[in-house]
């Protein structure tokens, strides 16, 4: 659109396809609310135990084929550790090859907002793959590494650009590329409870640092923004 000059935008990928339109780009990161907070502060802690909990908590049909993407590697995962436990939520259709696992798969019903950080909190493990190298969802915030972080679960994601950015691989969370990656690193979390506690917390760190309302640094968007009003 030519009478767009100015444009905001959630991920370096959205960013740099502007430019390349000539448009003046300010990045704002999503982040979370003051409620977000609130609501994540209440959580019940989810206790450790012998069951290992990896959950994907889908938010609309569109996300079957970024699930399709990890479907061998949590069948592996399955066969490899029996204390694997799968949460589902949304409205998610799995591949019927996953239906030899139905007795281990775990579904959760929508939930308002204000119940979501509870359900991230029952997992072990938070999971968020995508289509790597497809442009919609390379264009996808990393929503998914501080909702997981704000309540220190663990996260692993796919190795978009906006994941590989956000998150310091083993530290603060893991990014996989390829199904070895993600039998590989999913199992050093399920068999090892110290690094899942690690990393949670490096993740809570990040995501209160980095991806709240609270500590939102948009210094150069503000000043447009002034300057815009000023005018006016």
């Amino acid at each position: 659109d030519p009478y767009v000059t100015v444009a905001t935008t959630t991920s370096c990928f959205l960013a740099d396809k502007l430019r390349e339109k000539g448009k003046m780009v300010h990045l704002v990161l999503n982040r979370l609310s003051q409620q977000d907070i609130v609501w994540a502060n209440a959580v019940k802690p989810h206790e450790p135990t012998e069951v290992i909990r990896v959950g994907y908590l889908s938010g609309t049909p569109s996300h079957n084929k970024d699930f399709a993407t990890i479907s061998e590697a949590l069948i592996i995962l399955f066969e490899k550790y029996p204390q694997v436990r799968l949460v589902l939520a949304g409205p998610l259709d799995t591949e019927d090859r996953l239906s030899a696992y139905a007795d281990r798969i775990d579904r959760l019903p929508f939930v308002p907002r204000a119940d979501l950080f509870q359900n991230i909190a029952s997992l072990d493990i938070n999971l968020a793959p995508l289509e790597i190298g497809n442009p919609f969802c390379e264009s996808k915030s990393e929503l998914k590494f501080f909702e997981a972080g704000i309540v220190g679960v663990p996260p692993v994601a796919a190795a978009t650009r906006t994941f590989r950015e956000a998150i310091t691989d083993g530290i603060d969370g893991i990014v996989a590329s390829n199904i070895d990656e993600w039998v590989a690193k999913i199992g050093q979390l399920i068999a090892d409870p110290v690094l899942r506690a690690q990393i949670g917390r490096a993740a809570h760190e990040t995501a209160t640092e980095k991806y709240t309302n609270t500590n939102a640094k948009n210094a150069p968007y503000y000043e447009y923004l002034r300057a815009v009003l000023k005018k006016d």
